[in-house]
């Protein structure tokens, strides 16, 4: 007689969810975004004006939010057009340089934004929070030619 016991094979759409879960728990970033590149003091605010484009990833989701275009005018203020699969955000605000890195915002949302050298290229960072319901955003941008 045959002694093997017979071990019930677990569920594969249960499994693929746990494993799932647990890449999520395992990717998420602390709240504090940071750029992989080299930081770049900005003297002044001529120094990011101008038209950038990125991509704007929510806080702790591995799926980017969407595509964001970006304008920063000489007298600071900045206006910017995002959109996802399913929405499209608009939203202007004022900016200012402190310490060397842009801080500033609206009544919707806080911004702070540096500087960066991606291989010769100005890359900006920026991250964002919105006032009201204290979702957090960070996107690289680049300059739009």
């Amino acid at each position: 007689m045959d002694q093997r016991r017979t071990v019930p094979r677990s569920h594969p759409i249960l499994a693929s969810l746990l494993m799932l879960a647990a890449l999520v728990g395992c990717s998420s970033k602390p709240a504090h975004y940071e750029s992989k590149w080299p930081l770049v003091p900005i003297q002044n605010l001529n120094t990011v004006v101008g038209e950038w484009q990125g991509v704007v990833m929510k806080e702790r989701r591995v799926v980017p939010a969407g595509e964001v275009k970006l304008m920063i005018r000489e007298n600071g203020t900045y206006l910017f057009v995002g959109q996802t699969a399913s929405d499209m955000v608009l939203g202007t605000g004022n900016v200012e340089v402190r310490d060397g890195r842009l801080e500033g915002g609206s009544d919707l949302r806080t911004i702070t934004g540096t500087l960066h050298d991606k291989k010769g290229k100005p890359l900006l960072f920026i991250v964002a929070a919105n006032r009201q319901t204290g979702d957090r955003f960070h996107g690289e941008f680049t300059r739009t030619e």
